[in-house]
């Protein structure tokens, strides 16, 4: 039954892009990790709720007809301690906006929008 299946569905063009280098941007952390209502906060908990620095690295077109982007971020703790643990993660296109306080690339110039 399942021997027709292919784990990676051929590529199409316009299912994908590729940055090269990863391209800079801002990542809403509370649209990733949506706060939980009715929950108590603890300041010495990692932060999910900030906008963070990141890369990313591609878009991606899911079945739904919606875009992901591919990131990398780091996540830090509430209070400030510790250096903060980096992510890799496909993130919604609303959680991410170009960062314009990082140099830019010579083909993002001229498009200021993070919109596939």
């Amino acid at each position: 039954m399942f021997d027709q299946v292919h784990p990676d569905p051929p590529w199409r063009r316009g299912d994908d892009r590729q940055f090269r280098p990863p391209r800079p941007v801002w990542v809403n952390l509370a649209r990733v990790y949506p706060r939980p209502e009715h929950i108590r906060p603890y300041p010495s908990g990692w932060d999910v709720q900030a906008e963070v620095p990141g890369t990313q690295s591609a878009w991606i077109r899911t079945a739904a007809g919606g875009w992901l982007a591919a990131v990398t971020f780091t996540i830090r703790r509430g209070d400030g301690n510790g250096g903060g643990v980096p992510q890799t993660a496909w993130v919604p296109a609303e959680a991410i906006r170009l960062r314009h306080d990082a140099p830019a690339r010579k083909d993002q110039r001229k498009r200021p929008t993070s919109e596939p």
